[in-house]
């Protein structure tokens, strides 16, 4: 917000309060090795459309990375790499089931439902955002697919037992992992325990929330899904000609564990707010969810710090997410003008 100030004996001046922004970890920018990265692969020509030696090796890694032979779709949104994953496991008749809360149900325009070409989503509830197996075994005779979110939209994340609990119904199941990344270094296992090896069959693996200029990776588990995916991934116009400008974001962010550094960073912050604020959820990854009277939230406006309200979890609930470059000295800012507000 602008404030206006007036200097004595000069005229009015505009001064610019400094923002704090923890609207979400997309309005955040890009880490260094990727913008390097970027430069190195705008030198000479590549093969195009995913052709190239980048393309090549980020699958390597990924093959590393998840101890399983994955095919790989880069995308450059999560949108797009979600519906595409959604389509390979339903036909058109088919039914996706859901959280109530979940980015694909409420945020994403029906776009599982166009790619699919008419399989419907199926939104259930479920305590702190995640679906619950004995809740999905009750359906699992009316649907076609499951779709879970790691870390989930209420910023907790599901643990491998947990996803396992929900595979074992014997349904295909798609993991929305946009903070992929924030989960997995909370759960301290291994990328292959928390999908294939507990069940799940493709994974959208996000780099846009963790330090990424906008690049999602399609991780496909089972080799037929690969087949499903591939020619939607070019009818629908995500297959990106000059693919090797995707790939080397990912390459970056895969290399010397980028990626789970930013998410460390983001995920530390996150617990050092939610040990000093009474949280409404448990801080799990990056996210925190609290409860500001409409005052404090306007002072806190005013006084530079950005967050959105979060009205799913109660009045005057707002949301407050940490990126990968948020500092503990934003965070302490933000504590201490919360507390100072709230005094009488």
């Amino acid at each position: 917000m602008i404030r206006r100030r007036l200097e004595a004996g000069g005229p009015a001046t505009i001064k610019l309060p400094r923002v704090i922004d923890f609207r979400s970890d997309n309005t955040h920018g890009a880490s260094p090795e990727i913008l390097e990265a970027l430069m190195r692969a705008a030198a000479g020509t590549m093969t195009s459309y995913g052709g190239d030696e980048i393309t090549a090796r980020v699958r390597e890694r990924c093959c590393e990375i998840f101890e399983h032979d994955v095919e790989i779709f880069p995308v450059v949104t999560g949108t797009a790499g979600n519906a595409l994953a959604i389509a390979a496991l339903a036909p058109p008749t088919g039914s996706v089931l859901c959280h109530e809360d979940a980015h694909i149900y409420q945020d994403e325009l029906g776009a599982p439902e166009f790619f699919t070409g008419g399989a419907k989503l199926v939104p259930i509830p479920g305590a702190d955002g995640k679906l619950h197996a004995d809740d999905v075994r009750l359906l699992a005779h009316e649907i076609t697919c499951i779709s879970i979110t790691q870390a989930t939209e209420a910023g907790t994340v599901y643990t491998p037992d947990e996803v396992r609990a929900i595979a074992s119904v014997g349904l295909p199941v798609h993991m929305d992992g946009a903070r992929f990344a924030n989960a997995l270094v909370t759960l301290g296992c291994s990328a292959a325990d928390i999908t294939w090896r507990a069940g799940v069959d493709v994974l959208v693996f996000g780099g846009t929330k963790n330090g990424v200029i906008p690049t999602e990776l399609i991780v496909v588990f089972r080799k037929e899904l690969a087949e499903e995916i591939a020619p939607r991934w070019h009818r629908s116009g995500h297959r990106v000609s000059k693919m090797r400008f995707l790939s080397a974001q990912f390459e970056a962010y895969l290399t010397d564990d980028l990626w789970l550094r930013n998410a460390r960073r983001a995920n530390a912050v996150a617990q050092r707010i939610g040990r000093e604020l009474d949280v409404l959820r448990p801080v799990q990854a990056n996210v925190v969810f609290v409860r500001f009277e409409p005052r404090v939230a306007t002072a806190l406006n005013e006084e530079g710090f950005l967050f959105f309200d979060w009205p799913l979890f109660g009045p005057d609930a707002v949301r407050l997410v940490c990126g990968f470059d948020t500092t503990d000295e934003d965070a302490d800012a933000l504590i201490a003008a919360v507390k100072r507000l709230h005094l009488p």
